[in-house]
């Protein structure tokens, strides 16, 4: 299993905010980082990437935008934050399946109120039917390794 590496890196203090977002650009562009974010109010880089990424390249990617940083910690990340990745990677999909799940009710409500569309009844069961067999689906299939 391929275990994110948490990367801390001390900037320097008269470093400007616009500065900073260069390098935090830089850091993100780094192939192998997954997150680059400043630590609240410490001057200090946080850096999320894979083992592969060396804290040399990490380093070199803010010399290139004219930023000296040093490393400071050089750790594993706690296995919840490639879980919160994960769940973050997914945002879209399930931003989809809230739209259809309310699509889909919303088509059962009218179904059911409106007595014109009575030879369409079994049109809104249907669709909520599939979107709860697709949310089924995904669940079961989506937590696999």
């Amino acid at each position: 299993m391929n275990h994110l590496m948490r990367t801390t890196l001390q900037m320097d203090e008269g470093a400007s905010p616009l500065s900073i977002a260069h390098v935090i650009h830089a850091l993100k562009r780094v192939p192998g980082v997954l997150l680059a974010e400043t630590g609240v109010g410490s001057g200090c880089a946080i850096v999320a990437h894979d083992p592969g990424v060396g804290s040399a390249s990490l380093l070199a990617a803010a010399a290139r935008v004219g930023m000296h940083l040093r490393v400071v910690a050089d750790t594993a990340a706690p296995a919840a934050n490639s879980e919160m990745a994960r769940s973050v990677a997914n945002v879209p999909a399930r931003r989809l399946l809230a739209l259809l799940a309310t699509a889909a009710l919303l088509l059962a409500f009218i179904g059911t109120s409106n007595p014109n569309l009575a030879k369409y009844q079994l049109l809104p069961s249907i669709l909520l039917s599939s979107v709860w067999a697709f949310v089924i689906a995904r669940a079961m299939y989506g937590r696999r390794p």
